[in-house]
């Protein structure tokens, strides 16, 4: 059973809501209860902006509370590194994140897309912006990413190590690690 009592899902689109919604409640505990995720423009704008703009008062709003609340933000890199995001991330916040602190950035490269190739046992290339998009589009969105997501959620909860992840997968398991505690 999960220890903390919320999780606040700040992220930009629905193929990120699907992973992080899905991710917790398998092999960690967290019912699906617990999870809330923030409105996102879906298709209305930029959920990049959108995360940016959400970021500070979403990460106040969990200092502020009294319950374990867990922050999880997802969003994708792009052309950028993913220590660049979260430093653009941090950057955004009043007062740098905490080592301790259970704010999670998961910073797929391009598209989540690219890790569900990558489970699925392709070979993976996340400096190509376009190879796994039109094939783990549809899937991202929907019931058929499940597998996937169940199996990185169950490799993460056993510290089983990966084989060739993309280097955007290891730095979000790393983020995983922030909360093990509290999860």
């Amino acid at each position: 059973m999960s220890k903390a009592s919320r999780i606040v899902i700040l992220c930009e689109d629905r193929a990120h809501e699907l992973f992080a919604k899905r991710f917790p409640t398998k092999e960690w505990g967290v019912k699906h209860r617990t999870i809330r995720v923030l409105p996102y423009p879906n298709g209305m704008g930029s959920g990049k902006k959108y995360v940016k703009d959400n970021l500070s008062r979403e990460v106040e709003a969990l200092r502020r509370r009294h319950a374990s609340t867990i922050l999880v933000v997802l969003q994708d890199a792009d052309e950028f590194s993913v220590d660049r995001i979260k430093s653009e991330l941090d950057a955004e916040l009043r007062s740098p994140r905490g080592d301790h602190e259970p704010i999670v950035y998961v910073i797929p490269r391009w598209h989540i897309q690219t890790w569900l190739a990558y489970l699925d046992g392709k070979n993976v290339d996340e400096n190509n912006k376009e190879s796994y998009q039109s094939a783990y589009g549809k899937i991202s969105e929907s019931k058929d990413a499940h597998v996937f997501i169940d199996k990185l959620a169950s490799d993460c909860r056993n510290n089983k190590q990966l084989e060739s992840p993309p280097e955007s997968l290891v730095a979000a398991c790393a983020e995983f690690d922030r909360i093990r505690g509290a999860l």
